[in-house]
């Protein structure tokens, strides 16, 4: 009997085992081709040079290969329904081949990003792209051939079919998630394709060194002749192309023979050049439409499209790092559709206050005065220290946090110390005026390297002459204002790095979600994601801490358990300077983190999920020792 009964135990564990097989998860193809878009790389004179592909993730931002953008001036993405839309680069890495853009409106779809170092050789994989630049959505199948690293960067090689214009497109898993971002291929062999993995990438945006390298990425490119333009606009000011001089103002007409964007709103450029660190104010007024300013030729596209001049006046101020050529584009705002009529623009001398962004009145009425603070060129001097304030009338950047500028003077080989310091915000601190070895103006940049959450910037200054220093606010919260003190002092004083992690801030995207509690190795507490936890910016997720005590040598396993939503946690703490993670160790979509901590302190556990807007009750658990790693994918889904 005993016999028997084994042989019925064999007899059914087939059946048991298929039974528990995962269904094969089918791709919904239409819903990836909306969100992929075709990158085009422009020329100062807003013409495209070359394209590629890229696509939408978790959050609006769009990823593509930084070698389709190399030596562009510009950027603009096309969307599959055929609309094109003016890109900004927000975090480059082009070590790594990646850059994330952003773009106006809402995506029409988004990917999310996998975990690639889940990925198995001969896993099966798809590429949706643009190859050629001319066949949009075309899909290409294929498998993992192999992982590699090359330069410290992980490639995944692919064998589905790629071409010139397929570069920044993504790879998908089975499961639709995008594990790779399509980079080159060798073409001495057939289907030698690589793809760099997203697992290194995917929190680009809460990098301050991709963000700094993002405010380099495109360098003023000489404009192409205009014979290379695909259809002529009328000319002012001079044959060939508009020009314009800085101290002049010219009076012209937006007509329906003029060139058009997608949106629907005619446009014309005028080119200018100046002297190097020249501040320079962009005026745009008309009594026939609303106007709206574009300039190209920058580290990237400049738009303004508030009222931040007289009455309904479009207003850019800027200091000028570089000669140029620059562009500036006449535009006007999407609705009403299609508006023409006369226009005055300018170029002076100065820094003109940007107005408050108040509801637009007919140009020529009264506008509000610029606060005492204003948004001019703020000045200090080496050895101060100076109180200052952040409000809604200050500049804003494309990414919903305001700045001020503010400048000083010093000598060639003086070591200073920049330092920036809020209790009403988390400081952001940019130093411009430096120059790259290959001659293009650098910036130095810092968020958390001052005692606390304060911003530090400690450098010999290696030439004589003006500098200029950013006082900014980091992007994990929108709109952020208040009281700050900006010193400037002599000598170097050290960073802190890793101080603010303390209060909170880490590079995971949660800096302000609330604590939870304190959990101890050996227990296992219950927690509940809502909708009024803190949301992360970047992937719009729903985060909460947990605290852990720990020493040095200690190894440990993080269990995170939901039936409500995609699990995923992180960890931070001494000596893990960029944290740990993981998505689906613990199997059935739960996560599983196993660590040796490397030293005796606080660690905060991230609670997090991996879909957007995900909430629901959970199980968090610490035990000591090690568990093994689920290799089931998940399926929930």
């Amino acid at each position: 009997m005993v016999v028997a009964r084994s042989l019925t135990v064999l007899a059914l564990f087939p059946l048991a085992a298929l039974a528990q097989k995962p269904v094969p998860v089918r791709l919904d193809i239409p819903s990836v081709k909306k969100a992929v878009v075709t990158i085009h790389a422009l020329d100062a004179s807003g013409e495209a040079v070359a394209s590629g592909t890229g696509f939408f993730v978790t959050g609006g931002s769009v990823v593509t290969a930084a070698h389709v953008l190399q030596g562009a001036a510009a950027c603009s993405v096309e969307l599959s329904d055929g609309q094109t839309m003016r890109c900004s680069v927000a975090a480059s890495d082009t070590a790594k081949d990646v850059v994330m853009l952003l773009v106006g409106g809402q995506p029409p779809a988004t990917l999310r990003f996998g975990t690639s170092d889940d990925a198995k050789d001969g896993d099966e994989i798809t590429v949706v792209s643009n190859p050629l630049g001319e066949l949009p959505g075309t899909v290409s199948k294929g498998i993992v051939s192999a992982s590699r690293v090359v330069g410290g960067t992980k490639l995944i090689q692919i064998s589905a079919a790629i071409s010139h214009g397929s570069s920044g497109a993504p790879v998908l898993d089975s499961h639709g998630q995008v594990i790779g971002i399509v980079r080159s291929t060798i073409t001495e062999g057939q289907s030698l394709n690589f793809a760099t993995a997203t697992d290194a990438v995917r929190y680009m945006l809460n990098s301050p060194s991709a963000v700094a390298e993002a405010q380099g990425f495109f360098a003023a490119r000489p404009a192409a002749p205009a014979a290379a333009a695909p259809r002529a606009a009328p000319v002012t000011g001079g044959p060939g192309r508009r020009t314009i001089q800085v101290g002049q103002t010219v009076n012209s007409t937006l007509s329906s023979s003029d060139e058009i964007y997608s949106d629907s709103t005619y446009y014309q450029r005028w080119s200018f050049t100046t002297q190097p660190n020249t501040a320079i104010t962009i005026d745009l007024a008309s009594d026939d439409f609303d106007p709206v300013l574009l300039l190209t030729g920058l580290d990237s596209t400049v738009v303004d499209v508030r009222h931040r001049g007289p009455g309904c006046a479009a207003r850019i101020a800027l200091v000028f790092p570089g000669a140029g050529p620059y562009s500036v584009v006449a535009n006007t705002s999407v609705t009403p559709v299609r508006q023409t009529g006369r226009y005055v623009l300018s170029l002076t001398q100065g820094l003109k206050p940007l107005l408050p962004d108040d509801p637009c009145t007919p140009a020529g009425s009264s506008a509000p005065a610029a606060s005492a603070n204003g948004n001019s060129m703020h000045q200090i001097q080496v050895g101060q220290s100076v109180n200052g304030s952040l409000t809604t009338a200050d500049n804003l950047y494309r990414d919903t946090t305001y700045y001020q500028y503010w400048q000083f003077t010093t000598t060639a080989g003086t070591p200073l110390t920049v330092d920036l310091s809020s209790d009403d915000f988390d400081p952001y601190l940019i130093v411009r005026g430096f120059h790259a070895a290959d001659g293009r103006d650098s910036s130095s940049v810092d968020d958390d390297g001052g005692p606390g959450c304060a911003a530090r910037v400690a450098t010999i200054f290696p030439t004589t002459g003006t500098y200029t220093i950013l006082v900014n606010t980091t992007s994990t919260q929108k709109n952020r204002t208040g009281s700050f003190t900006l010193s400037i002092t002599r000598g170097l004083k050290p960073l802190i790095p890793g101080d603010c992690s303390s209060s909170g801030a880490t590079a995971g995207g949660g800096s302000r979600a609330q604590t939870e509690g304190t959990i101890t190795v050996g227990q296992s507490v219950q927690g509940q994601l809502t909708s009024s936890d803190y949301l992360r910016p970047a992937d719009t997720t729903y985060a909460q801490w947990w605290l852990l005590q720990g020493h040095a040598g200690q190894q440990v396993t993080i269990d995170l358990e939901a039936d409500s939503f995609d699990a995923y946690v992180f960890l931070y703490g001494p000596g893990l300077t960029d944290g740990v993670q993981d998505d689906d160790g613990g199997g059935n979509c739960n996560a599983r983190l196993t660590v040796m901590l490397p030293q005796d302190g606080e660690y905060r556990i991230l609670i997090n999920t991996r879909g957007k807007y995900e909430t629901g009750p959970y199980t968090l658990s610490v035990t000591a020792g090690a568990k093994p790693k689920s290799l089931q994918r998940c399926s929930r889904r």
